[in-house]
């Protein structure tokens, strides 16, 4: 059996339900065979707080063998923690005929917990109810006899937190981080190009130059000339791949936490300014400039590095 809403598509996931023929994008709901669930009241005020901390809180209650991602969402007064697996999820949709490119969304069947008043039958071995605020299988050979079951509307329900699948896979950085960095490594990939074509078309001007040069003065093309012309070019050579080398290593020190807000490139200095989320990001960007033998110094939630080239 299957819990399938056609006008809202959305679908209800659970061990039991049968091979489904899907056209269209669906949303679909995890009953708890697919996550582990634990709720917290904690002293913290957003949630990129408490997904620091999820992995501790499932150290004893799932499997420290397997690859988990974790889930975090604000249930009234308390935090909501989900691990799951996702290659187990997408390998068990995979199996009953649903393309990992037709889920819109995962949510979790917890989000169900108000409307689960009664049990919904989601097979002929299990129902679905909530027991003490949270939604729970439970074998329907448990159930009494004159247990009235309840029909659940999918487009009916408000589902207010989810993960896309493609978030799932890289959890760290969701899809606005996602554009955002990719627009700082576009930018910078801009300033190599132009960069590079610059010191191209100076060294063609020179190179053009200097066969003039020896054409009108024979003399010039002595190799001790050349080794001086040489000598004169390979320390801007130097500076400029110096350059392109610690704008990659500012580039490493950018995360979804540390984002790029200013880049100034001197002849003999480059400085970069990075604006961390939290103090923990802080240090972990000063740690690595410092390993990158930049000098750093920390003012407020904005770090700037520097070094001499």
């Amino acid at each position: 059996m299957s819990l399938m809403d056609k006008t809202n598509n959305r679908l209800l996931i659970h061990q039991d339900m049968e091979h489904v023929t899907l056209e269209q994008s669906v949303e679909i709901i995890l009953t708890p065979h697919f996550y582990t669930f634990i709720r917290e009241e904690l002293d913290i005020n957003f949630s990129y707080q408490a997904k620091q901390i999820a992995a501790s809180l499932f150290d004893d209650y799932v499997n420290n063998l397997t690859d988990y991602q974790y889930h975090v969402s604000k249930c009234n007064n308390n935090w909501c923690f989900y691990a799951y697996n996702i290659e187990e999820i997408e390998k068990f949709l995979e199996g009953v005929g649903i393309e990992k490119h037709r889920v819109s969304k995962i949510y979790f069947a917890q989000e169900l917990s108000s409307v689960l008043d009664k049990p919904i039958q989601i097979s002929d071995k299990n129902v679905l109810k909530t027991i003490d605020d949270t939604v729970t299988i439970i074998p329907l050979r448990f159930m009494e006899e004159d247990t009235e079951f309840k029909t659940l509307n999918l487009a009916q329900v408000k589902l207010n937190s989810g993960v896309s699948l493609g978030a799932a896979h890289s959890s760290f950085i969701p899809l606005k981080e996602t554009i955002i960095l990719s627009s700082i490594f576009f930018i910078l990939g801009t300033i190599f190009i132009l960069e590079g074509n610059r010191i191209k078309a100076s060294i063609s001007n020179e190179n053009e130059q200097l066969v003039e040069l020896i054409d009108e003065n024979p003399k010039y093309g002595s190799t001790l000339l050349r080794t001086n012309i040489l000598e004169t070019y390979e320390p801007i050579d130097k500076n400029e791949r110096a350059k392109r080398q610690n704008i990659k290593d500012i580039a490493k020190l950018l995360s979804a936490n540390s984002q790029l807000t200013a880049l100034n490139i001197r002849k003999s200095t480059i400085k970069a300014n990075i604006k961390t989320s939290n103090s923990t990001i802080s240090k972990q960007v000063i740690q690595s400039a410092k390993a990158k033998e930049f000098k750093s110094s920390n003012s407020g939630s904005e770090i700037q590095v520097e070094k001499k080239l």
